[in-house]
């Protein structure tokens, strides 16, 4: 009996033992339970404390500001980091912004085309394809389309801003209206500073070999005719009338420097519509143009004054190109003068 009692006494112990390591190794468990609860629960609110104070000094990810545009208030980011536009590439790279994607055609502009090599390609005018913008997760889309249709298509996809062709009728317009839209006016002043001091250097050369009274005209040569082209409608007419402040022919003022901005001119009245000096748009088939008679005898053509331009350079009329057309111009006119004078 003695035996068993102590076989039993020893059982009883370790069982006691047992008993209160296992209690004390659910309490530790419990604590570590609780700990890590109050843990997550303390980063959570962090979170929510960074997030609240995000919104209130307007940097969250997730802050929006509304948009007065043309068609309307648009809830847009206050930060927007992944934008994709057709053809208002030129805007935003002048502010500093370079978008995700844009229109092939406007990312060959050869007056920028260094600066977007990684923006993707989302189409050409008039086929830009949903699935890569889609793909490209914007969070805004800025285009100029008017197709009702296709804008309704980019809203589904992310907040869309549109900004029809022709809503601003001069570079500095056009780069405050973005400076606004972006939240950029700063950038958007200090851009334009430098646009002017280049164009103010750029007329400079001009008119120390031009005379006020002397005419330019922009035309450009086709198969059968000829057309001409005023100062809000690409080949250059921005940087000749706007940029350079070159004279148009009353004629051109007339017809081609309001809502019209382009005609079509047949050879035979082409006189009518030739300046002093000429810039002439060619496509390859066209170069070194020579023309006919009537185009011999024109006073631009016969003083040396007429300066080739090719399409695919000049077609453009964007901030960066306006820039860049205004210098080159100026440089040939001052090239032309000096080979003249010899």
């Amino acid at each position: 009996m003695f035996v068993v009692k102590n076989r039993f006494s020893g059982l009883l112990l370790m069982l006691a033992i047992i008993m209160i390591l296992s209690a004390c190794s659910s309490g530790a468990g419990s604590a570590t339970t609780e700990q890590t609860t109050a843990g997550t629960e303390a980063t959570n609110g962090s979170t929510e404390t960074t997030t609240a104070s995000s919104n209130d000094s307007g940097t969250s990810a997730n802050a929006t500001r509304i948009y007065k545009s043309l068609s309307g208030d648009v809830e847009i980011p206050a930060e927007p980091q992944r934008i994709v536009t057709d053809m208002y590439v030129s805007d935003l790279l002048a502010l500093g912004v370079k978008p995700v994607g844009a229109i092939k055609y406007y990312l060959e502009n050869p007056f920028y085309a260094d600066q977007v090599a990684d923006v993707e390609n989302i189409g050409d005018r008039g086929s830009v394809s949903l699935e890569k913008v889609v793909e490209l997760n914007p969070d805004l889309i800025i285009t100029y389309s008017a197709d009702a249709e296709e804008i309704e298509k980019y809203q589904k996809i992310a907040p869309t801003v549109v900004i029809p062709y022709g809503t601003f009728t001069n570079v500095h317009d056009e780069i405050r209206g973005f400076g606004e839209l972006l939240d950029k006016s700063e950038e958007a002043e200090a851009w334009l500073k430098t646009y002017d001091e280049h164009i103010g250097a750029a007329r400079a050369k001009v008119k120390a070999v031009i005379k006020p009274e002397e005419t330019f005209s922009i035309l450009e040569v086709s198969d059968k005719s000829y057309y001409g082209y005023g100062d809000n409608f690409g080949r250059g007419g921005q940087a000749v009338y706007r940029a350079l402040e070159l004279a148009p022919l009353e004629i051109t003022k007339k017809e081609l420097m309001g809502d019209t901005q382009w005609k079509e001119i047949s050879r035979e009245v082409i006189g009518d519509y030739a300046g002093d000096h000429i810039f002439l748009t060619v496509d390859e088939s066209h170069a070194n143009y020579q023309g006919d008679s009537i185009w011999q005898n024109l006073p631009a053509v016969k003083n040396n004054q007429v300066y080739e331009l090719q399409e695919d350079r000049y077609w453009y009329f964007d901030p960066i190109a306006i820039q860049g057309q205004a210098e080159e111009f100026a440089d040939m006119i001052v090239e032309r003068a000096e080979q003249n004078r010899k």
